[in-house]
C-alpha cells in the first residue's frame, strides 16, 4: 500500500456533516473517530501493523517538509552554511571569552554576569539546533545545495 493508498482511506468523503455530527454529541470528537478507525479496517482487509503505519507516517512527514523546504528554502548557497558556521564560532568564543573574563575577577558572578552567559548558552543551542536540522535535511536530500550534486 501506497503513503497515498493511506492517506485517500484517512480522508472523510463529507467533512461537514461529520464535523456537524461530532458537535451534536455534545462536543465530542467520538463521533469523528469513527470514521477514521473504519478506513484503517478496510485497508488490506484488517489493520496496519505498528512498523507499517510508522513507515507511512515518515514517508508523509518526509514529503511535507520537501513541500515546505521548497516554498521556504529553495535552493541553499553554500556561502550561507559558512555564514551560519561563523556565526557560532563567534558566539561560542564570546562565550568562552565572557567566561573567562567572569572567572578572573575572583568575585562571586553576578546576576548579569550569570544572565549574559545563560543568554550566550541559549543562542549557541540555537545556532547548533539549526545547524543539525539544516545538516539533515541536506543529508536526506530533502533540500538542494547550489554545486552539490545528489547521491
Amino acid at each position: 500500500m501506497s503513503v497515498i493508498d493511506f492517506i485517500a482511506a484517512h480522508r472523510r468523503p463529507d467533512a461537514k456533516s461529520e464535523g456537524s455530527a461530532a458537535l451534536n454529541v455534545r462536543g465530542s470528537a467520538a463521533t469523528a473517530e469513527k470514521p477514521r478507525a473504519n478506513a484503517l479496517e478496510k485497508m488490506r482487509g484488517g489493520t496496519l501493523t505498528a512498523s507499517q503505519f510508522t513507515r507511512h507516517i515518515t514517508h508523509i512527514i518526509e514529503d511535507e517538509m520537501r513541500r515546505s523546504l521548497k516554498r521556504h528554502v529553495d535552493v541553499i548557497d553554500p556561502l550561507e552554511l559558512i555564514d551560519l558556521a561563523k556565526m557560532i564560532a563567534e558566539q561560542k568564543a564570546k562565550y568562552i571569552g565572557t567566561t573567562l573574563a567572569i572567572a578572573s575577577n575572583r568575585q562571586p558572578i553576578t546576576d548579569a554576569e550569570l544572565e549574559q552567559l545563560k543568554n550566550f548558552r541559549v543562542k549557541i543551542q540555537e545556532l547548533e539546533a539549526a545547524h543539525n536540522e539544516l545538516n539533515e535535511a541536506i543529508a536526506s536530500q530533502l533540500v538542494e545545495v547550489k554545486g552539490v550534486v545528489k547521491e
